[in-house]
């Protein structure tokens, strides 16, 4: 019966340390994915996507009642480089909306 126990208790532990990814973990992966402000600054200057202004403007204009809260480069799902830019609602809400960095073109949102 001990040995059992021992057994039953080894097969719990080894599944719990295999279980899925924590939340810190995927947001580690998820910041992996950003590049840094130099990265972006020099892709940008080398033309190879937008600035992040421009960026933001576009955003500004299709939403022009949200504050703007930070900007950042990163790299999508699909592999291609898009700006996320986080803006604050009117009653506090934060708005996230990516803009594919090298054509300007409104991606998606969430939040809002």
């Amino acid at each position: 019966m001990r040995i059992q126990n021992s057994i039953l208790l080894s097969i719990l532990l080894l599944g719990s340390a295999v279980q899925a990814p924590s939340a810190e973990a995927k947001d580690r992966s998820i910041f992996a994915q950003r590049f840094t402000g130099e990265q972006a600054r020099n892709a940008c200057k080398s033309g190879d996507v937008m600035c992040a202004k421009k960026a933001l403007r576009i955003v500004k204009h299709r939403y022009p009642s949200l504050r703007h809260s930070t900007t950042y480069l990163t790299r999508g799902a699909s592999g291609q480089r898009e700006y996320v830019v986080k803006m604050i609602s009117h009653d506090g809400r934060m708005v996230e909306v990516r803009v594919d960095a090298r054509t300007g073109r409104v991606l998606g949102s969430r939040g809002y």
